[in-house]
């Protein structure tokens, strides 16, 4: 499948989907339902070392029914010289007052790259005397088409600091540790992130990861194993009117064997 020819035509759904929609009355404590917003994206990267650049198209969405938002991803891309197709889907709920849960599964078909099976499971608790600190506990299981298979568990934290600074500032951070299969081959991973703006307006997140990662597969039967890594990203996303806004994104990775750097534009449509 040509990624421009999905890319338009979810385009055009997109703009259906702008189209006014009937909504049920709702009291006024029940957060908004039905589509809550569309996303559609695409990215470009050239890598180093004489691999293939990446290009990726993909459409993102969230559905709230009751107290679930449900959130979907359709994903096209073309990487290492191997076209594939993502599909995921994530269900968050509110178990308890401060309390959230997640649990997102998602697949993969046409390269060696993509998971066989993905899943990825989260609670995330607030707390503090103004509720600006959130902690996040997750764990998740990754299954490739050939032998590789992850499990990993972190921690994290995010910290909204206005109540503290003069400006809308958000601080993250987080601890991932994974064991890889064959081998058992055990890596840690951390990231840090820092975010200005208000939701509406413009948001601009700089972030910076680094660590270990236990294998990683390069298409044409190659794959490197327990090797160091390091990744930036900058993005921009700003609202050019209540609904609509776009995101533009930056990406920097580097490890032994070869390094990346792209760009990323997305389109995005939200409901109030």
């Amino acid at each position: 499948m040509n990624p421009w020819t999905l890319f338009w035509g979810i385009a055009g759904l997109a703009m259906l989907a702008s189209l006014p929609r009937p909504v049920p009355a709702q009291e006024a404590t029940d957060p908004p339902q039905g589509l809550r917003r569309i996303e559609m994206l695409t990215a470009h990267h050239r890598l180093t070392a004489g691999y293939a650049s990446w290009q990726d198209t993909s459409v993102r969405g969230d559905y709230r029914q009751g107290d679930h938002l449900w959130s979907g991803e359709l994903l096209h891309a073309d990487r290492f010289g191997e076209s594939g197709t993502f599909v995921g889907l994530q269900d968050r709920v509110r178990i308890a007052p401060r309390w959230h849960a997640s649990l997102h599964y998602g697949m993969g078909e046409g390269a060696r790259w993509l998971p066989r099976d993905r899943v990825d499971a989260f609670v995330h608790h607030t707390w503090g005397e103004r509720e600006n600190w959130v902690t996040h506990l997750g764990a998740g299981y990754y299954r490739a088409p050939e032998i590789y298979r992850d499990r990993w568990a972190s921690l994290g934290l995010s910290a909204y600091l206005e109540p503290y600074l003069n400006g809308p500032w958000v601080v993250q951070g987080e601890w991932r540790h994974s064991q890889s299969q064959p081998g058992k081959v055990n890596s840690r991973q951390h990231f840090v992130a820092l975010s200005w703006g208000r939701h509406g307006q413009t948001v601009i997140t700089a972030r910076h990861g680094w660590g270990r990662e236990g294998w990683q597969l390069l298409g044409d039967a190659q794959s490197i194993v327990d090797f160091a890594s390091r990744q930036d990203t900058l993005s921009v996303q700003h609202w050019f009117s209540p609904e609509w806004g776009l995101r533009l994104s930056t990406e920097h990775y580097r490890n032994d064997n070869y390094r990346r750097r792209g760009v990323g534009l997305s389109l995005f449509r939200e409901w109030p």
